[in-house]
């Protein structure tokens, strides 16, 4: 079966090589239908590693390179292949500037994040949730590429993948206390509070306004208009399987950035 693949315009770039998985491909069974990257919710180990192995060879990549993510701001730099299927270590954002291998941050609704560094030839992947974006591990990976590769804000690109859309995002009176804490303007990123304290929040354009304060070029920056939650066919969500009664139990997709492999 095809790999069902999103593609970002922003990143169609000589030597460049990157994707947004969806369900749509693999080999699971169940909740994890059918192409779950995700190890960590109960699918079957063999099953995930042949849905890796179907991406990795998909894309023409030497490896895929994953982090234990904890929703935190760690930005890992990455200088090769981990042993095995080990990951790169503790974080939510991957550097590199190695070819061949495919950074990926994994998500049931949260939001993915690529960054490509055409001048420098450098990339990142970032997995922001709503507590990596109070954090903002966007702009921690972009001091992060500066740091190690010498990168511009305003040299780079980056795609926004699918995560949760506000509509279908609500959450209660601390969350939102947190984002009115972090951004000195809420309007689209939070809805008015409810009666209860709540609101709907947008994180992948909380995380784009992010990109945008970190010097990127707005116009450098392309956010997908998928929803998670609302494309059951097509996209894992966390929320969307506790309302259904199977609280724990789904897959995840994934955002992958690679420079071409050499020769």
């Amino acid at each position: 079966m095809t790999l069902d693949l999103i593609r970002a315009p922003s990143l169609d770039h000589p030597g460049l090589i990157h994707a947004f998985t969806t369900r749509g491909g693999g080999t699971s069974e169940g909740p994890y239908a059918s192409l779950n990257l995700t190890r960590s919710r109960g699918d079957e180990a063999a099953r995930v590693a042949e849905n890796r192995e179907r991406v990795r060879t998909a894309l023409g990549l030497d490896a895929l390179v994953f982090a234990t993510q904890v929703h935190g701001k760690a930005v890992v730099r990455v200088d090769g292949a981990p042993k095995g299927d080990q990951p790169a270590g503790e974080g939510d954002a991957l550097i590199t500037n190695r070819p061949g291998l495919g950074l990926v941050c994994q998500t049931a609704d949260c939001t993915p994040i690529l960054v490509f560094d055409p001048e420098n030839r450098a990339i990142a992947a970032i997995h922001s949730g709503w507590r990596g974006t109070v954090q903002n591990i966007a702009e921690a990976t972009v001091r992060a590429l500066g740091e190690a590769y010498g990168s511009r804000p305003a040299d780079l690109l980056a795609a926004i993948g699918p995560s949760i859309s506000a509509v279908n995002y609500r959450v209660g009176r601390e969350v939102v206390a947190a984002f009115e804490d972090t951004f000195d303007v809420t309007g689209g990123i939070l809805s008015p509070r409810d009666p209860e304290g709540g609101a709907h929040l947008d994180v992948g354009e909380a995380c784009r306004r992010q990109l945008i304060m970190a010097g990127l070029d707005e116009t450098r920056i392309w956010r997908s208009a998928a929803c998670t939650y609302a494309e059951e066919d097509r996209l894992f969500s966390a929320r969307r399987s506790h309302h259904q009664g199977q609280s724990g139990l789904f897959g995840g997709q994934a955002g992958i950035l690679a420079l071409a492999p050499r020769g």
